[in-house]
């Protein structure tokens, strides 16, 4: 009984190693990666970072999050598109500048995803993660 337990805490600390402090499941950021802020960020998620799971796993701590609206958007499969009458609900919430590197190397920016700063309909300022147009092969691709 005794060694069970000790190799499921074994077991616990090699993955509460590797979701805070080696990333190792995340792709590598991209050279045409977006530059990060010095100071802490707000991002307002929508679709995948709604999930407080997808949080801790990618941020590396839980990230507590608030609902917040973004105005003349609407969300199409993975991306967002112009909508002026709707609004997209969402979440908000703040993450320090490396944790904003490992969203960035999450939604793999520069190549598939790219970071907008856009005003939420309260005010405030937040990154929002877009896909870059894809044409060809890359548009069919998942």
């Amino acid at each position: 009984m005794i060694i069970r337990l000790t190799i499921v805490a074994l077991l616990f600390g090699v993955l509460v190693f590797l979701v805070v402090r080696a990333p190792v499941y995340l792709p590598r950021l991209d050279a045409n990666a977006t530059p990060v802020p010095a100071e802490d960020s707000y991002v307002f998620g929508f679709a995948t970072l709604t999930n407080p799971l997808v949080r801790l796993i990618v941020v590396g701590r839980f990230v507590p999050a608030e609902p917040a609206r973004l105005r003349g958007w609407q969300r199409l499969r993975r991306d967002l598109r112009d909508a002026p009458d709707t609004v997209l609900e969402g979440v908000r919430f703040r993450v320090s500048p490396q944790e904003l590197i490992r969203l960035d190397r999450y939604e793999r920016i520069g190549r598939k995803y790219r970071r907008d700063l856009m005003e939420l309909e309260d005010g405030t300022m937040a990154w929002v993660y877009r896909l870059i147009e894809e044409s060809g092969i890359e548009a069919v691709q998942d």
